[in-house]
């Protein structure tokens, strides 16, 4: 993970397993406008892959509001391939991107759904979202366009502290039990949705433990545990 220059926070490298935090201050988290967001793509190279799908949806007074929902297939380009292993994780095959807007155009609309937001939210958007739009904007030379953005693992570490490995979307729903019923993993707007309920009793803990005020100060960052590197081939 490159350092990268971020609108919201400050963001740093420190080995392959750990990525710090710092210099944020959000008072009365609770009654923030939050766009939760989700991308998903080909695969999981950031590098390389091409976004398939754009999904959001607005949270506040400590609820999704399903009325402000959009979501998006993405043409990822001619002769792009989505591998089988893909397709069957997320249900995206080229036959149902036929027709779909190019990057640039969803990526407007998308921004403009957003509109009014405080700041964005997804999980685990700082080591895959982030960089791969930062790929896509690249590649379609587009002016980088990365609104406020905050990563739920970040929000988790903080309010809950370092897990064994780290706080990933089952660890999350485990540790608050929460109901998924009637959403589908790796569907771009579901998985904003199973967000959106792992969201609640965050920052109802939040309120009450901890002012309602998320703080990351300059020193000592917070640690964020990354994800394992993906095997070749999985």
């Amino acid at each position: 993970m490159p350092a990268l220059k971020h609108p919201m926070l400050r963001i740093a490298p420190v080995s392959d397993e750990v990525y710090a935090v710092s210099d944020l201050l959000i008072s009365a988290l609770s009654r923030q406008r939050i766009w939760l967001f989700d991308l998903e793509a080909t695969g999981l190279d950031t590098s390389k892959e091409r976004v398939t799908q754009i999904a959001g949806c607005m949270f506040e007074n400590g609820q999704i509001r399903e009325e402000t929902a959009f979501t998006s297939f993405v043409w990822p380009g001619e002769g792009v391939e989505i591998p089988k292993v893909v397709r069957e994780l997320t249900g995206i095959t080229p036959e149902k991107l036929q027709g779909a807007p190019a990057f640039p155009e969803a990526w407007r609309s998308h921004l403009a759904a957003a509109r009014g937001a405080d700041f964005w939210l997804g999980q685990s958007v700082f080591e895959f979202d982030v960089p791969l739009l930062e790929a896509e904007f690249a590649r379609h030379r587009m002016v980088s366009e990365l609104p406020a953005t905050l990563d739920s693992v970040v929000l988790a570490t903080w309010l809950l502290g370092p897990p064994e490995e780290r706080w990933s979307t089952s660890k999350l729903l485990n540790r608050f039990s929460v109901d998924t019923v009637g959403l589908r993993r790796h569907d771009a707007l579901d998985d904003v949705k199973i967000l959106g309920r792992l969201l609640q009793p965050m920052l109802r803990l939040a309120s009450e433990e901890r002012g309602d005020r998320l703080e990351l100060p300059p020193d000592p960052p917070l640690f964020i545990k990354r994800h394992p590197p993906i095997k070749e081939g999985a």
